[in-house]
C-alpha cells in the first residue's frame, strides 16, 4: 500500500500520545517497549527482518518490475506538484528503485537514502555507480544512514519531503512510525509512501485456509497483516498529516505453471 500526505502550515508541534508513554515507560525505571504507542506485542521481529533485507540485498536482481513500476507510480506524484522539495528522505523498502527513479523530480537537491539493513545500503550504493544514477541526478546530494522506521533519527522539522516504497508493511507501531515522519517534516511538507493493501494475495489466503481447515480443522495465520484500505486515512488523519487523499490501483503478476499459480497484489496510493 502507498501512503501520503501533507504536514500542514501553522500547526503547534505537540508532544504525541505515543511518546508520552515512552517515557513513562523508561522513567518507571523498566524495558517496557511494548509500551510505546498503541502496540501491546510486537508482530514483527525486527531484528529478524534486518537480517532478511540483509540476504535479500545480494539475491535480489538489479532489476524488478513490479518495484519499478510501484516506485514509478509512485514518484509521478511529485510531477503533481509544484511546491519543491530540497531536502527528502528515501525511507526504507525499495530504496535503490526510488533513488535510480528520482530524475530530477521534486526540485530535490539532498536524498537522505535510510534502511535498516547495512547490506541493503552498501548494494544501493554499489548500484548507484553501476546504472548511471549520477549521470541523471548530478546535481542531487546523497547520503545513506543505517536506521530503523520506527525510530527516526531526524530533528523536527528537518525534511521537506518523506518517499517511503513499500516498507512500512513490516513496521510494528505503523501510526507511530507516521507520527515521527509528520514531526520531521517542515510545515507544508510530503509524506508519500507505499504499502501493499488489505486485499493483496487474496486467493494465497484463501487457499492457506482452506487447506488448514481441512487438514487441521483450525486456522492460523500465515501471511502478515496488511492495512485496510478503509484505515489508511484514518492512520495519516491520526498522526496529524493534513489533506490525505488514498488511491488504490491494482496489479496482475502471473506466472506461467501447470497450476496456474497467480499472485494478486492490491497497492493503495495516497497522495495531497
Amino acid at each position: 500500500m502507498i501512503a501520503a500526505a501533507r504536514r500542514g502550515s501553522g500547526v503547534v508541534t505537540r508532544i504525541e500520545e505515543f511518546a508520552r508513554r515512552f517515557l513513562v515507560a523508561f522513567s518507571s525505571g523498566g524495558d517496557r517497549l511494548d509500551e510505546v504507542g498503541d502496540r501491546n506485542v510486537d508482530i514483527f521481529d525486527r531484528s529478524l527482518k534486518r537480517k532478511h533485507r540483509d540476504r535479500a540485498a545480494w539475491l535480489k536482481g538489479t532489476r524488478d518490475p513490479l518495484l519499478d513500476l510501484v516506485t514509478e507510480n509512485l514518484l509521478d506524484r511529485l510531477d503533481d506538484c509544484t511546491h519543491k522539495f530540497p531536502v527528502a528522505l528515501n525511507l526504507g523498502g525499495a530504496v535503490d528503485h526510488v533513488k535510480r527513479s528520482i530524475r530530477g523530480r521534486g526540485g530535490i537537491e539532498r536524498l537522505i537514502t535510510m534502511d535498516m539493513s547495512k547490506d541493503m545500503i552498501k548494494k544501493t550504493l554499489e548500484s548507484s555507480s553501476l546504472d548511471g544514477y549520477d549521470k541523471f541526478n548530478k546535481n542531487i546530494e546523497s547520503l545513506h544512514v543505517i536506521g530503523d522506521e520506527e525510530f527516526l533519527p531526524f530533528k523536527s522539522g528537518s525534511l521537506d519531503l518523506i518517499i517511503s516504497c513499500l516498507g512500512l508493511h513490516w513496521v510494528n507501531d505503523l501510526p507511530g512510525a507516521m507520527t515521527q515522519c509528520r514531526m520531521a517534516l517542515k510545515p507544508d511538507g510530503l509524506f508519500l509512501a507505499s504499502m501493499y493493501g488489505g486485499d493483496t494475495l487474496r486467493e494465497l489466503r484463501i487457499a492457506c485456509t482452506a487447506a488448514q481447515l481441512e487438514r487441521e480443522g483450525g486456522v492460523s495465520p500465515r501471511i502478515s497483516p496488511l492495512a485496510q484500505v478503509r484505515d489508511a486515512g484514518n492512520l495519516l488523519t491520526r498522526a496529524g498529516l493534513a489533506l490525505p487523499t488514498v488511491d488504490v490501483d491494482e496489479y496482475t503478476v502471473n506466472y506461467p505453471s501447470d497450476c496456474r499459480n497467480y499472485k494478486w497484489l492490491q497497492l493503495d496510493y495516497m497522495r495531497p
